[in-house]
């Protein structure tokens, strides 16, 4: 059972944030595996630089999927992010993006992410990791996108 996270960076050395982002969610979190990075423009609030996001994935931990959020924004909180302007400019942004293939509806908690399937730069580097295959299984993802994600590398 995995638990999935999508990284992003607009600011700064976006690499290095995202490295950081990693290093510090594997302290908390038993590692699998790492999609490549992409790179993509920003969509909602437009006026910003472009992203590099990742997609993580870790074992389900022992911890409810509320305490693993709260962790994910201290992280970000760590690692300097400020929600100045709603969707815009950040260093880091970590999202649950799917705890296995549980559907989970709370005021504090959507999961899957409510956006994640339109989005290029979280399907691609998603469908790249290993449990990519049984959340393809039951859940509808589709590969034409109104937004664009390249690998850099």
């Amino acid at each position: 059972m995995s638990l999935f996270i999508a990284t992003g960076s607009n600011l700064g050395d976006r690499l290095l944030y995202l490295n950081e982002a990693r290093e510090a969610l594997s302290h908390e979190f038993l590692f699998i595996a790492e999609s490549r990075v992409y790179e993509s423009l920003a969509v909602d609030y437009l006026n910003q630089p472009d992203f590099y996001n990742q997609v993580l994935e870790f074992k389900i931990p022992d911890d409810n999927p509320e305490s693993v959020m709260k962790k994910l924004l201290e992280i970000e909180k760590t690692l300097g992010r400020n929600r100045i302007i709603p969707k815009g400019p950040r260093v880091i942004d970590i999202d649950m993006i799917f705890w296995d293939d549980v559907k989970i509806n709370t005021a504090a908690l959507q999961i899957p992410h409510p956006r994640l399937f339109e989005r290029s730069f979280v399907v691609l580097p998603l469908s790249e990791l290993p449990g990519f295959k049984k959340l393809h299984l039951k859940f509808q993802f589709n590969f034409s996108f109104d937004n664009t994600a390249s690998p850099i590398s």
